[in-house]
């Protein structure tokens, strides 16, 4: 950072210029009690920009020949070490992505929902279908309204696709490398209109490689996190611009972007309203901290309503983006803010779907505890939490955004209105921690965002050189290290690719089963069945709640805890009267559908369906937990423990301490449970399942002594998986440890390492 550099137009309000019709009086000729009016109106145009047209102009010209010297200014060096910055960002933000670019595919789960829809617009003209048929049948669903991503993923499928002969998945596997390059630009623009370049660069480097951002979006993870950091950043700066204008014909074009730019927002993540309703809150909040200044100032509550007044000229400007962004929203069916703080307010207060509480980023964090607060650190990045939220074990107190307010305060000068809105947007988002670490990502935008302004403004402030090296010393550290850490988070970034026995799966039913079967299980890969294979799938990760908007009869809610039940249950006959809900809706059930949505809903949405067929996957042993609690309303484990000790001269096998072992005796292995904290000293296990030879054994103790329950043995007896008699008998158990042997309704018709794939009989 140069010393003592700094940007004119962009810089904080304590930057003078000039009114719109009043020549500038010093304030050193004024009263104390005109100063302070004088700097009330300073603050107020500081949003403004000097309108040079009207500006005082020399009477007569003089010939000048063309000043050559400007190719070797000191400004053309500043712009261009500048460029070179914003392209180095950008191409590190690609590059600590790219670890996942070989993927065959789109990677995970939610990318292939935004996948399925961009294929769908490219087949259909780029003209959304109405009628999801592939989610949540029967009857499927209404698309939702905020397409936006899948439009974009397939407009660059229009231009990557014949420039570079580029497939729609190898379009889908850069799109979000793309937005990470993007991001970068209005994370600068941001960051420089707050401050300067160099706060501009902090926010772009902070803002596009904070970790929590780079883990869900790596090449081929096109979900919407990355665009939706993106459109954050450009519609702060968006507003913020149009805030500088006065309310007239000229500066319609501020207002036209910043409109047009949230209504992008909303139509990419419906709930792209937020930074509309923080600039909302924002308006009260201005005239509070204006309140509290006058009291500290004046030492007195005598409020000034006239310098109160003079805050319309900042709040006009916001009011009109506001107002006209949420009309267009709502005539085209956007929503609106109201809407969007009503279902947050229910989302913090536990009253949306069901599911959610299974989510483990959205489980409740305690921030103010250290191990919280260091998995905010973790996430967020050690620089943008100390500059926005301060240090443990004091955080909030010494936080530099509130410390930096509290001077001004102390020194009788007025907050800058963007402190303000700052201060709402880093500890809102703060806040929203607590409700699940999920929102990190939120709070990284808005860290990014204080500490570009922090890191701008403060060397004004420091009234010795020696002070300005340090800050820059400090800041170009924490920066090497956050960019080490980016690229370390983007290499150590794995296991979101589909295995290659999912995919196999998935290429048999593409090619054995009707495309009209409907495939069902657990709801977590519904987006991966049907983007892959295009068969209809009973639940998926797209939540749908009931009533207008979502899914008629059964939301996810219902499907969950039906799916649940399914898997957790012993008896099969209880089992295929839940299923067959899903195989054909009554005429009532249709009616219903068709009453709600119309014309919108196909003539074959109501079923029946042809086929249907049930995954049991391994992956569902570690979330049985929630398949069992919905399903049953008691949450069971599988109790997994590694190998920890093998004793071959007394044929003993150890697993997790001894909690469980395997004794040789007679030519069979014997379990033995040791669980002392709940009175379980060395009892055998009723039954165990162990390979020998590459053949399952399944042995059942004829002991009186036994604790009723079973061990599973993994065939490189690596593992073992003790089950108590519940989990042992249900229907999951018998389809993936025993692959469906004994039972009636369901026929095994695919199988390998991971997956148990059944056709349903009725």
């Amino acid at each position: 950072m140069e010393s003592g550099e700094e940007e004119p137009v962009e810089q904080e309000a304590d930057v003078e210029q000039e009114t719109d019709d009043e020549q500038q009086v010093e304030p050193s000729e004024q009263t104390a009690e005109a100063e302070h009016e004088i700097e009330a109106e300073h603050e107020a145009e500081e949003y403004r920009e000097v309108d040079t047209d009207t500006a005082a102009k020399p009477k007569t010209k003089k010939l000048k020949l063309p000043d050559f010297t400007f190719f070797k200014s000191k400004t053309l060096v500043s712009t261009a070490i500048i460029i070179i910055s914003i392209l180095a960002i950008m191409y590190i933000a690609i590059y600590v992505r790219s670890g996942t670019l070989d993927s065959p595919t789109v990677l995970d789960y939610d990318p292939w929902w935004f996948y399925r829809h961009a294929k769908e617009l490219i087949e259909n003209n780029m003209q959304m279908p109405v009628w999801d048929e592939l989610s949540h049948f029967p009857p499927g669903r209404p698309y939702e309204p905020y397409q936006g991503w899948a439009y974009t993923i397939a407009i660059f499928q229009k231009i990557l696709g014949p420039l570079l002969a580029f497939t729609l998945t190898e379009t889908a596997k850069w799109s979000t490398l793309i937005m990470a390059a993007f991001a970068v630009v209005p994370a600068f623009l941001l960051g420089r209109l707050l401050s300067n370049k160099w706060g501009g660069l902090c926010v772009a480097i902070f803002g596009v490689l904070a970790p929590t951002l780079i883990g869900v979006s790596m090449a081929g993870y096109c979900d919407s996190d990355m665009v939706v950091v993106f459109y954050t950043f450009l519609s702060i700066y968006s507003i913020l611009l149009a805030m500088k204008k006065k309310v007239s014909l000229k500066s319609m074009p501020y207002y036209i972007f910043a409109i047009l730019v949230n209504l992008a927002f909303v139509f990419t993540w419906g709930y792209g309203w937020i930074i509309l309703l923080f600039f909302t809150a924002f308006i009260p909040a201005l005239f509070i901290f204006r309140i509290i200044e006058q009291i500290f100032h004046k030492r007195s509550f005598r409020i000034s309503l006239t310098e109160l007044k003079g805050e319309t000229k900042i709040i006009l400007p916001l009011l009109i983006v506001i107002i006209v962004t949420n009309i267009i929203g709502y005539f085209l069916n956007l929503g609106n803010i109201i809407v969007t703080f009503i279902l947050g307010f229910a989302f913090t207060q536990g009253q949306l779907l069901l599911v959610n509480i299974s989510v483990a980023e959205l489980q409740q964090t305690s921030i103010f505890v250290q191990s919280g607060f260091n998995s905010i650190v973790d996430r967020v990045g050690l620089g943008p939490t100390l500059f926005t939220i301060g240090v443990w074990p004091v955080p909030i107190i010494t936080s530099p955004l509130i410390l930096f307010m509290l001077f001004k305060l102390y020194k009788k000068k007025k907050i800058n209105p963007a402190e303000i809105f700052l201060f709402l947007l880093s500890f809102a988002t703060f806040y929203l921690i607590s409700w699940g670490v999920r929102f990190s990502l939120l709070f990284s935008t808005a860290a990014a965002i204080t500490t570009g302004y922090i890191v701008g403004n403060i060397p004004k402030y420091l009234n010795k050189k020696i002070l300005k090296v340090t800050l820059f010393g400090f800041v170009a550290v924490l920066v090497l290290m956050f960019v080490s850490n980016a690229i370390s988070v983007g290499y150590g970034t794995g296991g979101m690719r589909i295995s290659g026995n999912w995919y196999d799966m998935l290429d048999w039913i593409n090619e054995e089963t009707d495309p009209k079967a409907l495939i069902v299980t657990w709801w977590d890969p519904g987006h991966i069945i049907a983007g892959y294979t295009g068969h209809r799938v009973m639940a998926d990760g797209a939540h749908c709640g009931p009533g207008l908007g979502g899914c008629i009869p059964y939301s996810h809610d219902i499907r969950i805890q039906d799916m649940g039940r399914v898997f957790s249950i012993s008896d099969e006959e209880e089992a295929i009267p839940i299923l067959e809900k899903y195989k054909e809706l009554t005429p009532e059930q249709c009616a219903e559908a068709r009453e709600t949505y119309g014309t919108l809903v196909p003539a074959d949405a109501c079923g029946p369906v042809p086929e249907m067929y049930i995954i049991a996957s391994s992956d569902l042993i570690s979330k049985y937990y929630w398949l069992s609690y919905f399903g049953t309303g008691t949450g069971r484990n599988y109790f997994q423990l590694s190998i920890s000790d093998y004793d071959e001269a007394q044929g003993v096998i150890s697993y997790g301490g001894g909690q469980v072992s395997l004794v040789y005796e007679n030519g069979i292995w014997i379990p033995i449970l040791n669980f002392p904290n709940q009175g379980i000293r060395n009892v055998i296990v009723k039954e165990i399942l162990y390979f020998e030879n590459g053949q399952p054994k399944h042995l059942v103790s004829n002991e009186t002594e036994v604790i009723d329950g079973m061990v599973w043995v993994d065939p490189g007896y690596g593992t073992v998986i003790f089950m108590d008699a519940a989990i042992r008998d249900s229907l999951f158990t018998q389809m993936f440890f025993f692959n469906g042997e004994g039972l009636e309704h369901f026929d095994l018709v695919y199988q390998n390492l991971e997956i148990r794939l059944f056709k349903v009989i009725w």
